[in-house]
């Protein structure tokens, strides 16, 4: 018996670490996922059981175990495909692992061009890097190939899609990235020491240490690193058996204290190095926006995310290795903290009426029952 159209319009959202609590990327199918389904989208999202995520890093066995993984996951996509194609109407393949938009390009295949595949890219730090190891060069290869074949492509930046564009001579689609709805606590405080915070983790490419440097050196500025990560840990390092009581870094904050963690800050750190730009839209920036706190970003005016902010008059954007420039804009805010103020309200603003999860929702269903 042939299948109606109704039985044909399952939207599925791969991602191997779709079940992780920590992912970003994972918060982020998720909540699309809930918002399409409250639209009335049969909507299913395949992932790794959060049980059997193997976590980054490790040494080389860990480092086997998660490619193992991960190949077990692409593998049960092709099997997910096969068996239930008829009932799709779009197959959804984010980011990892490597070649998973290949599995997409099945379903269009195999049903005969019906089924709509996209490759939702939000991170494309592995093509731009410079690391000529060849497990790195070979996945490259692989991620290349396999979005060259993927029917669509959807990103998160317009930087993003220039970059792919780059590499690709691809249209590139752009839907915005989001961040979930964070209650609004107490205004900014208007009285020094004007207080700062970075929460989340912190690798090589989003550099903390000149800013800590410079924040150490200060009396009328404090700062709080909430996360892990390799920047988080040199930082620790700088700062330990220094008697410097303006720097406080500390582990992860529980899901049930961010709201009042954030709310505690007057202004959100959001760092990427300037040769990543392009690369991924950290969505750091949109988490300070939904809590209604100004952004002090560190990286490149060209990113996205610094576009926002920039455009939004949401906050500043200053070199992440420029430790005068970051201390003469701590010097510009302290001095006038009526600005910060004003950076909150616009960023609340600005939040509002483009970066919620109700807007990307609506561009995405748009996008997914649009014509080819």
């Amino acid at each position: 018996m042939r299948k109606s159209r109704d039985e044909r319009n399952e939207i599925v959202f791969a991602y191997a670490y779709a079940e992780s609590e920590r992912d970003a990327v994972a918060r982020v199918v998720r909540e699309l996922a809930t918002e399409l389904r409250g639209q009335g989208m049969p909507v299913r999202v395949l992932g790794i059981p959060a049980g059997s995520i193997v976590a980054s890093g490790g040494g080389p066995a860990d480092r086997v175990r998660r490619m193992l993984s991960e190949t077990t996951f692409l593998l049960r996509t092709v099997g997910v495909v096969f068996a239930g194609h008829r009932r799709m109407r779009a197959f959804v393949s984010v980011d990892v692992p490597s070649g998973l938009p290949l599995v997409g390009a099945l379903a269009r295949i195999i049903s005969s061009g019906r089924v709509r595949d996209a490759a939702w890219v939000m991170d494309l730090y592995r093509l731009a890097a410079h690391d000529s190891g060849l497990m790195t060069k070979t996945r490259s290869a692989v991620e290349l190939f396999a979005l060259q074949k993927s029917g669509s492509i959807v990103t998160i930046g317009s930087c993003m899609a220039q970059t792919i564009q780059g590499l690709l001579d691809r249209q590139v689609h752009v839907i915005p990235l989001w961040h979930r709805p964070i209650e609004r606590h107490s205004p900014v405080n208007a009285e020094l020491p004007l207080r700062l915070l970075y929460s989340g983790s912190a690798r090589e490419v989003h550099p903390l240490r000149d800013l800590v440097a410079v924040v150490a050196e200060r009396d009328d500025v404090e700062l709080t690193i909430s996360g892990s990560g390799s920047e988080v840990e040199a930082a620790r390092r700088d700062v330990s058996g220094r008697g410097i009581g303006n720097v406080t870094i500390r582990e992860f904050a529980p899901e049930d204290e961010l709201e009042a963690m954030y709310a505690g800050a007057d202004l959100h750190i959001v760092s990427l190095a300037e040769e990543l730009t392009g690369t991924c839209v950290p969505s750091k920036v949109y988490a300070a926006m939904g809590a209604g706190r100004g952004v002090f970003y560190l990286g490149s005016p060209t990113g996205q995310a610094a576009v926002d902010v920039l455009a939004s008059g949401a906050g500043v954007v200053v070199g992440t290795r420029d430790g005068a420039s970051i201390n003469d804009a701590l010097d510009n805010l302290v001095s006038r903290p009526k600005v910060i103020e004003e950076m909150a309200r616009r960023s609340a603003r600005f939040f509002d009426a483009n970066r919620t999860i109700g807007h990307g929702a609506a561009k995405w269903a748009e996008y997914l029952v649009s014509e080819r």
